[in-house]
């Protein structure tokens, strides 16, 4: 593979991007939303506490907790639900980029010169997936740096501990990129076979139920995963991102591309 090449789609890929407003409003809205969420939930929340049995569970999981009051343990389990939000940016930016990429550029008919240059399709798809990726990486990480700062000041100092522990760090910096990852992965596997971005979204977005079935079961407290369950999940995403990335070359056919979609 030919560093040059994949730093030259890089940025042609990047350019493309800043130009595409609406592809602008999905990277830069929802981290704004995600910020400011933690203020109206902290305004629905008050001073109320935890139902008894509710906080019974919390604590059973969370036993660093017990010196918090009722209001902080309420405060530290709601901020707690936002975590695996910080995975969503990862999920669902680089597939919208990876779609549009791939067959918004079918469609314009500027794939086509990438495609007859003496190019490699590793190289080609490699400069696209890391297109992709690393805006929705860095606008995860991004928010999750103004969240804390912004958990701090609603819910107390004594929340800080809660949004920088080992899981959140392990949630953020090692399982948010691994799903991205994946979300390329699955962008490009998608777009190899179909036509429309949007269909291609809506079958890429399976990756996004396994997250919404985390937030759901965080939220009835039987359940808040630590840093190891995070590490462990981080390990498998991303030996089936890789195995898929694979997949994602073989199905790449550069010569139906230049013929079929004239």
């Amino acid at each position: 593979m030919r560093v040059s090449i994949v730093w030259t789609i890089l940025r042609r890929e990047w350019l493309e991007i800043l130009r595409n407003r609406l592809l602008m409003s999905t990277i830069l809205v929802p981290p704004v939303l995600l910020t400011v969420a933690p203020i109206i939930l902290a305004g629905a929340l008050g001073n109320r506490a935890l139902p008894p049995e509710l906080a019974a569970e919390v604590l059973a999981q969370r036993p660093e907790w017990a010196s918090f009051t009722p209001a902080e343990l309420a405060g530290a389990f709601a901020v707690q639900q936002f975590l695996v939000f910080f995975l969503l940016m990862p999920a669902y930016i680089p597939l919208s980029i990876a779609t549009f990429s791939i067959i918004g550029e079918k469609q314009a008919r500027s794939l086509e010169p990438v495609l007859a240059a003496p190019i490699r399709t590793v190289e080609l798809l490699a400069g696209k997936a890391i297109a992709a990726l690393v805006p929705g990486v860095l606008a995860g990480w991004a928010t999750y740096l103004v969240f804390v700062v912004l958990a701090s000041l609603v819910y107390g100092p004594a929340l800080f501990g809660v949004v920088t522990d080992a899981s959140w760090l392990a949630g953020v910096f090692l399982l948010g990129p691994a799903v991205g990852l994946s979300s390329v992965v699955a962008g490009v596997i998608v777009s190899a076979r179909v036509n429309d971005p949007r269909v291609a979204q809506q079958i890429g977005g399976v990756i996004i139920v396994p997250i919404v079935g985390l937030v759901l079961v965080q939220a009835t407290g039987t359940l808040l995963v630590g840093p190891t369950g995070y590490v462990l999940m981080t390990i498998v995403v991303l030996v089936i991102s890789l195995e898929g990335l694979r997949v994602g070359v073989r199905l790449f056919d550069r010569e139906a591309i230049l013929t079929r979609w004239r």
